[in-house]
């Protein structure tokens, strides 16, 4: 995986919004990967706060598109 931000390209909430990758994680019993990542916008009903997200490694893969290192100009 690739540090940097992400544009979400697939699914039902979020397409064409930007996230930041923040790092990969294992299920402890399964080994299964996940990617850790926040999504680079403020929502009125989070009141305010960063919220981390998790999604299994192979859905974030097909469902979001490398952009860069930072937000595009």
């Amino acid at each position: 995986m690739r540090t940097g931000v992400y544009r979400k390209v697939d699914g039902h909430t979020g397409v064409g919004m930007f996230y930041l990758f923040l790092h990969l994680a294992r299920e402890h019993t399964t080994g299964a990967q996940a990617v850790v990542y926040i999504q680079l916008r403020v929502e009125p009903e989070w009141a305010g706060t960063v919220r981390c997200c998790y999604m299994p490694r192979a859905d974030f893969e097909r469902k979001f598109e490398y952009v860069g290192e930072g937000l595009p100009p």
